[in-house]
């Protein structure tokens, strides 16, 4: 029966009963995992011990592909890193029925025996436009650029020239002060109408 195309959703939870590759301290785990030509990695779970716990999730594309393989690694500081041993999964059961979960034996390297196990989860969801050529897959969507803004020329504010307060004068000229207001007196007043009576009578008179 041939499997559907789809995307494989790896979930590495945690290993046990590692090889412990150190004589003195803890060992610093981290995992591999390739599908094909697909290939990711785990956090390195410095002194992590033999039993680490990374609960990490990873995906995959599959078409033909059908196998998983994990291998352990105890990083190292000064040399290359040692191999903890490796472990092969099937993907046919998550692909067939949506999921899986299983406890993988993880192999020594040299000895072929195992030594300790690896804990998974998959899920599988399938995607048929994987099986279309590059060039009729549907494309990501692309953004729309943004607007280009209109160029504006900067205002300026224009320069007047600065003329002196009311209160103030140029050099050379006085100010203005204006003259106080003459002031009659009463009794000037008085005068002055008894010289008009007086004319008035003479005028009568001749």
């Amino acid at each position: 029966m041939a499997l559907s195309a789809g995307v494989i959703i790896v979930t590495v939870e945690y290993a046990k009963g590692l090889k412990d590759a150190e004589l003195f301290g803890k060992i610093d785990p981290y995992a591999v995992l390739k599908v094909g030509d697909q290939k990711f990695r785990t956090k390195t779970l410095k002194g992590a011990g033999t039993s680490p716990v990374w609960v990490e999730t990873f995906t995959f594309n599959v078409i033909n592909e059908n196998m998983l393989e994990i291998t352990l690694f105890d990083a190292e500081a000064f040399s290359a890193d040692d191999e903890l041993g490796s472990a092969s999964i099937s993907l046919a059961k998550a692909r067939i029925h949506h999921e899986d979960k299983l406890q993988a034996p993880v192999i020594r390297p040299k000895s072929r025996k195992q030594k300790g196990y690896v804990s998974i989860t998959l899920k599988f969801e399938p995607n048929d436009a994987l099986l279309m050529p590059p060039t009729q897959q549907t494309p990501y969507a692309q953004q729309t650029p943004y607007a280009q803004q209109a160029s504006y020329t900067l205002y300026q504010t224009p320069q007047y020239p600065q003329y002196p307060l009311a209160h103030q004068y140029p050099s050379g000229y006085l100010a203005y002060t204006p003259a106080a207001p003459a002031y009659v007196y009463p009794h000037a007043l008085a005068a002055s109408s008894i010289d008009l009576a007086a004319s008035l009578e003479m005028l009568d008179s001749g």
